[in-house]
């Protein structure tokens, strides 16, 4: 391509190379991960090029975690409950995410019982301890 080639071509077109080429360095197909992205969205968003690469790399984080942590097995072969169990923590994010909110309702109840109780003592308190004398 030529330095007068280059002019012709829509700026578009060259973002596309450039994140093709790009895309061949992430761990997965960038195009299949934002379909994954986008297929869970309510709403309709324009997912910025920083998150697209962050959502790919996360995934190949994870995934390096849970092989790193099949490594640790003494069979050679590994099967499905290998990874089920590797996999187990982050399968299980959203039921403590339920539990720690449960958690949280019980003390915001409780707070509420012990600060009718605090008024409930302020008012069976004299308001100056010097005149009760």
């Amino acid at each position: 391509m030529t330095v007068d080639d280059a002019k012709t071509v829509p700026e578009a077109h060259v973002e596309d190379e450039l994140s093709e080429a790009e895309d061949e360095k992430l761990p997965f197909p960038n195009a299949r991960v934002v379909r994954i992205v986008k297929e869970n969205l309510k709403k309709e968003h324009q997912i910025r090029y920083e998150v697209k690469i962050a959502a790919n790399v996360l995934l190949k984080e994870i995934l390096a975690d849970i092989s790193q942590t099949m490594d640790n097995e003494e069979y050679f072969t590994l099967s499905i409950e290998h990874f089920n169990k590797a996999a187990r923590k982050y399968k299980e994010i959203a039921l403590n995410q339920k539990r720690i909110r449960r958690v949280q309702k019980v003390l915001e109840k409780q707070r509420a019982e012990l600060d009718e109780i605090i008024t409930e003592i302020e008012l069976d308190l004299p308001t100056n301890p010097a005149t009760s004398q």
